[in-house]
């Protein structure tokens, strides 16, 4: 196996105009599933409950994913309602879930990933992954979370040093780093990434494009590929993360990693569900050679 994604996989109410959707979600199955389609071998480390569908589970094994260390729970599966509205979301927690647990018996993997949901993966497997893998990466997003009486989810400060410095790589949203550093500018929080000892750290900011901060070669902006046809954005960091963790094992090369992800963030958030990972191999890398070839570089402030 190459890459282990850490993190529970999610039931998702997706509520838009009045209407009630249910899908699969969860950082860990969209990282998973992107890493898989550009050809790593890749595990997923959670949890899900009895609830969980059986024919998502037996589509995840068609697309190649290695269910031996995802565990069914007697507890319900971790449960979001997500509302859509005027293009932004709103998160409510109906059921957390188990915590993550690492694997029983001897293994060891390429690279590990973490994308918790909501606060799943405790300290003890950040450690065990940490000695288990060559390279450890993080979302930071269900690290970072917390929620209401009513289930209403926030991003709240934490001490993360100790979680970064622990990384080889960090990312987070625009909208999560703020929340942790204070600052607006992508440059100033890649920086304070960068200082606690991440080799590479990654700002997203949908549309926007994303920033890439790396401690040999500095700081680059990666830009969108604008796509007209965007109609589901949810996972798209997520997208992100796996597209980057894949490239980067095979090439060693983070800005052609960028804008791989960059290219499969675009193409994905043009459909919705699993069918996101339905896409033409040939538009996916022509759309990487354009971002790789406008990306910005800048140097370490």
């Amino acid at each position: 196996m190459d890459i282990v994604v850490c993190g529970n996989l999610t039931i998702d109410d997706l509520v838009r105009n009045g209407m009630v959707r249910t899908s699969p979600g969860g950082s860990a199955l969209f990282t998973s599933c992107t890493a898989a389609y550009l050809g790593s071998r890749v595990g997923i480390l959670g949890n899900v409950g009895q609830d969980y569908p059986p024919r998502i589970l037996k589509r995840l094994r068609t697309l190649q994913l290695d269910l031996r260390y995802l565990r069914k729970k007697e507890r319900p599966s971790t449960r979001f309602e997500i509302t859509q509205i005027n293009g932004s979301r709103k998160l409510r927690l109906l059921e957390a879930g188990d915590q993550v647990a690492a694997p029983a018996g001897p293994y060891r993997f390429q690279a590990a990933h973490m994308g918790p949901v909501f606060n799943e993966i405790p300290s003890s497997l950040v450690h065990t992954l940490r000695k288990r893998c060559e390279f450890l990466s993080a979302d930071l997003q269900g690290f970072i979370r917390a929620a209401s009486a009513s289930g209403a989810v926030r991003t709240v400060p934490r001490s993360l040093s100790r979680l970064i410095g622990h990384c080889d790589m960090v990312q987070a949203s625009i909208e999560e780093a703020r929340s942790q550093t204070g600052s607006r500018d992508p440059r100033i929080i890649l920086n304070r990434f960068l200082a606690m000892q991440a080799q590479y750290a990654i700002v997203t900011m949908g549309e926007k494009g994303s920033w890439l901060g790396s401690q040999r070669d500095g700081i680059c902006f990666v830009p969108p590929f604008s796509d007209r046809s965007i109609r589901d954005s949810t996972g798209a960091g997520d997208v992100f993360a796996g597209s980057w963790l894949s490239t980067y094992l095979k090439t060693k090369d983070p800005v052609w990693a960028s804008a791989v992800g960059s290219a499969f963030a675009s193409l994905a958030s043009r459909k919705t569900g699993l069918a996101k990972f339905r896409i033409s191999r040939t538009e996916l890398f022509r759309r990487a050679v354009w971002v790789y070839n406008h990306i910005q570089a800048s140097p370490v402030n």
